[in-house]
């Protein structure tokens, strides 16, 4: 049978509270240096001179970098709501039908908002494109 977050022990409740908080961690520092680097991409670098494969390499970078940092932040958003959810009583509760997130599952994934069953559903509903490949 699956646990509610009440039915975690202290040890389980307290290891996904680490690897929420771990993850925040992460993230800030990577929204940060990703931050930074769009914001100054060729600090320190002295003047260039650049052709048009250059300069298109250089678009590039930057579309992967925004790309990165808008997943990055949304990836953020995920992990504080849980910690809210957490703090109010309601996280490891699937938000569509209510019922207990398995354990297994939230160590794997400890922002989880849905049962499996639930984010099958949802990532149908909510399709994310496919990042091109070179």
């Amino acid at each position: 049978m699956e646990q509610a977050l009440e039915d975690l022990n202290d040890e389980q409740r307290t290891q996904l509270e680490r690897a929420l908080s771990q993850r925040e961690v992460e993230l800030l520092d990577a929204i940060g240096r990703l931050r930074a680097a769009i914001a100054s991409p060729a600090a320190g670098m002295g003047p260039e001179v650049r052709d048009s494969v250059e300069d298109g390499d250089a678009r590039m970078m930057s579309t992967l970098d925004l790309t990165q940092l808008g997943r990055q932040e949304q990836e953020l958003g995920e992990v504080q709501q849980a910690r809210q959810r957490m703090r109010d009583g309601r996280y490891g509760l699937c938000e569509e039908c209510e019922e207990p997130i398995p354990f297994a599952r939230l160590q794997v994934r400890p922002a989880a908002r849905f049962c499996l069953r639930h984010e099958e559903a949802w990532e149908k509903a909510n399709p994310q494109p496919v990042p091109a490949t070179s």
